[in-house]
């Protein structure tokens, strides 16, 4: 009796062990898979949707909203997945602890002014200098800049929003600090630390790759950034016809100087898991597997990424 009913509490578990599981199985394909944060990776991402809801056999939503935001989604257990240009810092490590980070690839951040200025290459330090407000016109800038009208000459300031992992990396490799004007589109710039004054330079942001470009394709005065991998999808279209691609401190962005380090101001595309939702997890693990295979690998270095082996 007491062997018999051994077998029989053994079986009952390793029921419903197989239930647990087949639930999980269920779960994952129950309600679409919700994927949401930075929009550097949401563009890359919808580039690789098919093979994604084809890998899950389920219909994945990609929603484009800042690195901020798809940290804190995931920590909240709202979305499946987030998304983010950049690593946790150590304060967002320390508050979730149970977030575990995948690099899906390496992008850079480009910075593009309209093909009318006549410029093609800006040093790190002039860089910095123009968006401080030191250096307001483009005629102080290039030697190589046509005669402009006095309102055309003025150096008009644009950035990615506060929100978004690329700005995180914009201020890194600038060494930059800023204050959001209240009620406002605008931050002030200024050396990173507690010397000097913020600029009275307004700097006006944006959130979304596409308004960068229209941008600068409108204004010829105008200097802005965003990932490269977004960029040169575009390398024919006309959306860029008008725009430039400046090389920093004598480096051109691409997937060699990228690669190398050449090219200075990269940064990492993360997946992030919540690892105490079992359907978070699960979705992880698999997409972990998805972004390793040599398909996949090497479609991201077709459109512009430089894929983490």
């Amino acid at each position: 009796m007491h062997f018999r009913a051994i077998q029989t509490i053994l079986l009952v578990t390793s029921s419903l062990i197989a239930c647990k599981v087949t639930a999980l199985e269920e779960d994952l394909n129950a309600k679409p898979i919700f994927i949401a944060g930075s929009t550097s990776v949401s563009t890359l991402l919808i580039d690789l949707k098919s093979e994604l809801s084809q890998e899950f056999g389920n219909s994945i939503q990609i929603r484009p909203m800042g690195s901020d935001k798809g940290i804190i989604a995931i920590a909240d257990n709202v979305i499946d997945i987030g998304t983010s240009s950049r690593y946790l810092t150590k304060d967002e490590q320390q508050r979730w602890p149970f977030l575990r980070q995948i690099v899906l690839a390496q992008d850079a951040i480009t910075f593009f002014v309209n093909k009318n200025l006549n410029i093609d290459e800006l040093s790190t330090s002039t860089l910095s200098a123009i968006y401080q407000g030191k250096l307001t016109k483009w005629s102080d800038v290039s030697p190589h800049t046509p005669k402009l009208s006095s309102k055309n000459d003025e150096i008009l300031l644009f950035s990615k929003g506060t929100t978004h992992g690329s700005f995180d990396v914009f201020l890194e490799y600038l060494q930059l600090d800023y204050i959001k004007e209240p009620d406002s589109n605008f931050i002030r710039l200024k050396n990173a630390g507690n010397r000097g004054l913020f600029s009275e330079q307004k700097v006006e942001l944006y959130d979304q790759f596409n308004q960068a470009l229209g941008i600068v394709q409108r204004i010829q005065n105008a200097i802005a950034y965003d990932s490269y991998g977004a960029i040169t999808k575009l390398e024919n279209d006309r959306r860029i016809n008008k725009v430039s691609l400046l090389a920093i401190d004598g480096v051109s962005p691409s997937i060699e100087t990228i690669q190398s380090g050449e090219y200075a101001f990269v940064r990492p595309l993360v997946l992030i898991v919540n690892t105490q939702s079992p359907r978070s997890k699960k979705i992880g693990d698999k997409l972990a597997v998805f972004i390793k295979s040599k398909k996949i690998q090497q479609k991201m270095l077709d459109i512009g990424y430089l894929p983490v082996k």
